[in-house]
């Protein structure tokens, strides 16, 4: 057996690996730990409460295919053209590209964030145009403390405690485990280059820490 602390357990034989559910807790308070994962509930939410068509596009993307935000950010239009949503490796923590089919509520987002766009910018976007551009611009992304500032107010007027941009990644690796996805296809999903760095996001909610200690 191999055990990291905090993280999920494996059980390694020649013929496959078993994962178990760890113990620990995923809270981020005063910007200290690990960013909390959200239920479905408090997702759905967020998305409702979202203050424009963008950051509902963003939240759902990074939600859908477990992008980190820097990821996510650097998307060009070309990058979600046909119904699929591709990483290219210069914007990727691996340095690897990584392609995922579009689930139908992002396609939806997305045709939604394109009109929208189109308005904002008086014309349809290029492909080689940024997907969520800053200020003033097509063409240069929009900054991760923008993004950031906007998740912050939308989560205070929700009552939200420890959501950050990174959030989204984890619930979609939790979420995918806890529907009794295989461990590879997980991390297909997310980009992890290994099951024990994939194994940091897969922590228990508090709820099932209570009931294991019998609260």
């Amino acid at each position: 057996m191999q055990c990291w602390p905090g993280r999920l357990l494996f059980w390694e034989n020649s013929n496959h690996t078993e994962a178990y559910q760890p113990l620990s807790l995923a809270m981020k308070i005063d910007r200290n730990g690990k960013a909390a994962a959200l239920t479905p509930e408090q997702f759905a939410a967020l998305v409702e409460a979202a203050p424009s068509a963008r950051y509902r596009l963003l939240w759902i993307l990074q939600r859908s295919t477990a992008a980190r935000i820097s990821e996510a950010l650097a998307l060009r239009w070309a990058d979600v053209a046909g119904q699929q949503v591709t990483y290219r490796r210069a914007t990727t923590k691996t340095k690897s590209t990584r392609q995922l089919p579009q689930a139908e509520t992002l396609q939806q987002a997305l045709e939604a964030y394109r009109q929208a766009w189109a308005a904002e910018h008086g014309h349809q976007p290029a492909p080689g145009e940024a997907l969520f551009p800053a200020a003033g611009s097509t063409t240069s992304p929009q900054t991760r403390q923008a993004a950031d500032k906007a998740l912050r107010a939308t989560c205070k007027r929700l009552g939200l405690v420890g959501v950050t941009p990174h959030s989204f990644r984890r619930t979609a690796a939790q979420q995918a485990v806890a529907a009794g996805h295989p461990l590879h296809v997980v991390q297909r999903l997310t980009g992890h280059k290994s099951l024990g760095s994939l194994g940091e996001y897969l922590q228990a909610s508090e709820a099932e820490v209570l009931a294991a200690i019998g609260a």
